[in-house]
């Protein structure tokens, strides 16, 4: 799953090491998905969390979510977003062929779909994800029954 990471889901990953948000930075980590990043998002992530999350734990964790991401060049968005601050996530997304947009940002959320990646939540991320998950144990399970 190729996902682009809202900042505040970034953030919000630092209160809480058991949260969807916190669970997705670790599977990029991973490499049980694909994190998906611009020059300018990357600025953005390290701007705000240098002012807002003082924990070193979680600097640490954030380099090591950096270090693995992949590097995009942004594509073309003409969606009309009413934050146009929210508009350098869209343009990862479609540079990056992204299946997926992770925020709380309602912005974002509200458009629920463009260019065919969705927007959501980071608890509906976080169980699709799992999904995927149990849906390969099981296929890789019957495959070893050879049926």
């Amino acid at each position: 799953m190729r996902l682009v990471l809202d900042t505040n889901v970034l953030i919000d990953a630092a209160t809480d090491d058991f949260s969807p948000q916190a669970r997705l930075i670790e599977a990029a980590i991973d490499g049980e998905i694909v994190a998906l990043v611009t020059d300018h998002t990357e600025r953005e992530y390290r701007k705000i969390l240098s002012h807002l999350v003082g924990d070193a734990e979680h600097h640490r964790l954030i380099e090591d979510f950096l270090t693995c991401a992949t590097r995009v060049d942004p594509g073309t968005c003409q969606v009309q977003i009413d934050d146009k601050d929210d508009a350098k996530f869209l343009a990862t997304a479609i540079g990056g062929k992204a299946d997926a947009i992770v925020t709380r940002d309602r912005h974002l959320l509200d458009i629920g779909e463009v260019g065919g990646t969705r927007i959501m939540t980071p608890s509906e991320c976080w169980a699709s994800l799992q999904d995927d998950i149990d849906n390969n144990a099981w296929q890789d399970w019957v495959d070893g029954l050879g049926i």
